[in-house]
Formats: C-alpha cells, sequence, structure tokens
C-alpha cells in the first residue's frame, strides 16, 4: 500500500516539483513520499520544508486504519513492516532543513508512539492552522430538533485513531432519562451502533448547516494534530467536549470554549456528556461565544496566511531577496 502511494503521490508532484528545482530556494512539501524526492533531486542551497499531516507515522496509520483496527497500536508498531516504514519516515524528517507542525502539542502523538521522533519535534517550527466552512446554504438542517433535546455532533472518520469505538461503552452509562441525541456525520451509517442515543447521517456535504444545528462538537480522539473539523466548530461558535491530547489542548490554550476529557475511559466520556447535556443554557452560549472569538482572533484562513508570510519573511532576512 504505502510503495502505491509513494509511486502515485510523486507521480502527482512531479511537475511542480521540476519547476521548484529550476528556481526556488525553498521546496515546500506537505508529506514525506515528496520531501524524500526533494531531498535527492534539490540543488546545493536549496532547503527543503515539510510540513506534518499526519496524525502518527504513517506506516501505523495505514495498518491500523485499513488492516487491523480493532487492534491496539501499541502491538502494532513492533510489527516488521511498520517498523521498517517507521524508520524510513524518521530518516526523512532528519534530514528536512524545517520541519512545521500547526502547534507544539500536535507532535504528542509522535513523541507517544517512538521516542525518536523527539529529536525532530524539539526544532519543530509551528505554523497555526486556520480555516473556515463555505457560506450557509438554504438546504435544510440535517438534525431535526426534539424540545428539550441537547444534540452533540461528532464530525469525522470511524478510523480507529478518532476513537469513535469510545462513545459507545459511554452512552451505556449514562442515565436513562438524560435528553441527549448525538449526531454521526462521517461514518457509513452502518458503522454506527444501533442506540437511541445515536443519529447517523453519513457523509454531510453541507458542514456550516450541520453545525448551525447542533449544540455542541464531539472529539475524542485517541490522538490529534489539529483538527479542521474542530476548527469549523469554533467558526461556528460551538463548545468544544475535547479529549485532552495533541493539538486538542491547543485549542483550550488559545481560549476556544472548551470541556476537556483526561482520558478515554467510559466513565470519563460518559460524565463529559452528562456535563455538556445538562450544562445551562448561558453557560453553554458562553462556551460557545469563547470558540468563535478564539476562531476570529486565531483560526481564520487570513490569519494563518499571515503567519505564513511572517514564516517566509523570518526564513528570507539576510538573504539577497529581489
Amino acid at each position: 500500500m504505502l510503495e502505491t502511494a509513494a509511486i502515485d503521490i510523486r507521480a502527482d508532484a512531479a511537475a511542480s516539483l521540476e519547476q521548484a528545482l529550476t528556481c526556488a530556494d525553498v521546496i515546500f512539501t506537505h508529506d514525506p513520499f515528496s520531501a524524500e524526492s526533494a531531498l535527492a533531486r534539490r540543488r546545493p542551497g536549496q532547503q527543503v520544508w515539510m510540513m506534518c499531516h499526519g496524525v502518527t507515522p504513517i506506516a501505523l496509520y495505514a495498518v491500523w486504519s485499513w488492516a487491523l483496527p480493532e487492534a491496539d497500536w501499541q502491538s502494532l508498531v513492533s510489527y516488521p513492516d511498520v517498523k521498517t516504514w517507521t524508520d524510513w519516515e524518521l530518516d526523512v524528517w532528519r534530514r528536512l532543513d524545517r520541519f512545521i507542525l500547526p502547534c507544539a502539542e500536535a507532535g504528542d502523538s509522535f513523541r507517544t508512539i517512538d521516542a525518536r521522533f523527539s529529536d525532530v519535534l524539539d526544532r519543530a517550527t509551528f505554523i497555526l492552522s486556520g480555516a473556515s466552512t463555505p457560506q450557509e446554504s438554504d438546504v435544510p438542517s440535517p438534525i431535526g430538533g426534539t424540545e428539550g433535546m441537547r444534540v452533540g455532533l461528532y464530525l469525522g472518520s470511524s478510523e480507529p485513531y478518532r476513537g469513535f469505538d469510545a462513545l459507545l461503552p459511554a452512552v451505556r452509562r449514562l442515565p436513562a432519562d438524560v435528553k441527549l441525541s448525538i449526531a454521526v456525520a462521517g461514518p457509513h451509517p452502518g458503522k454506527v451502533p444501533d442506540h437511541p442515543a445515536f443519529r447517523a447521517l453519513g457523509r454531510v456535504e453541507d458542514v456550516a448547516a450541520l453545525l448551525a444545528s447542533v449544540d455542541f462538537l464531539i472529539n475524542v480522539n485517541r490522538f490529534t494534530l489539529f483538527d479542521l473539523s474542530t476548527i469549523e466548530a469554533a467558526q461556528a461558535g460551538k463548545p468544544l467536549l475535547l479529549h485532552a491530547v495533541g493539538g486538542n489542548r491547543a485549542f483550550a490554550r488559545i481560549g476556544a470554549g472548551c470541556v476537556m476529557l483526561e482520558d478515554l475511559l467510559p466513565e470519563s466520556i460518559a460524565g463529559g456528556l452528562l456535563q455538556m447535556a445538562t450544562l445551562d443554557a448561558e453557560s453553554l452560549r458562553s462556551l460557545g461565544a469563547q470558540s468563535r472569538a478564539c476562531w476570529e482572533m486565531q483560526l481564520t484562513p487570513r490569519r494563518m496566511w499571515d503567519r505564513h508570510l511572517a514564516l517566509y519573511d523570518e526564513a528570507s532576512t539576510g538573504r539577497n531577496v529581489n
């Protein structure tokens, strides 16, 4: 799978790499396959940068997501093929001139999975992500409100690092009379447990309308970089129920309206869900307002672009730039 991905990604990047090799001082890549190609072919003096978008080493992600999703990641990292490709990825990282993450916390998963990544993470550059959803359309909300029912939203995939499987044991611990519905957007409806609390939506195209129709976001990732869906929820002014791991901790640090889960034990998640289900309306609005203010101050596309420009200015200081 990874050999095929390497061939396809390098082919897709070939034209832009050829152009960059003729004139660029910096070749900015976004995956280790393209980065390796750039490192192999760069001219003297050219730098190769890479922004990391993976939440785990690429080999662990492939095996865990597509071969053995039921396995514990701690056993998978010892598999010979996973070890071989992780060694390869680490070698690419170490040869980069600049390694970029959205925030320091985003590297936590790599440190946890394989401490050898720490030497690169310790010298990483950080560019906080930004995003915005398209303007809301006239499409009716996919969630029909029920009087007195609070709605949480799981927005993502069912890949094991996302922790979707941790929700059912938690929901089963909730009081029978709790007024909470959990909309599940992303996973195929056939993968959503048959439980009254869950409402399977499948793939939803109009994310802005979806977010407008719920009360809070649920992120129970086992590992996380700095999720786009969480940025979009902050833009929508939604409270965030987050597992306190990786980039989720950065959302709390920069002032989003967060309720944090210290672990993914069923009782911990159940406690967080119950807190969100029973929180008074004013407190819920206050958390949502914090999220919106955080997005406006930190997470808009313009803010992200300005941070990129600042990095380019820093990197070009002292160079003869025409």
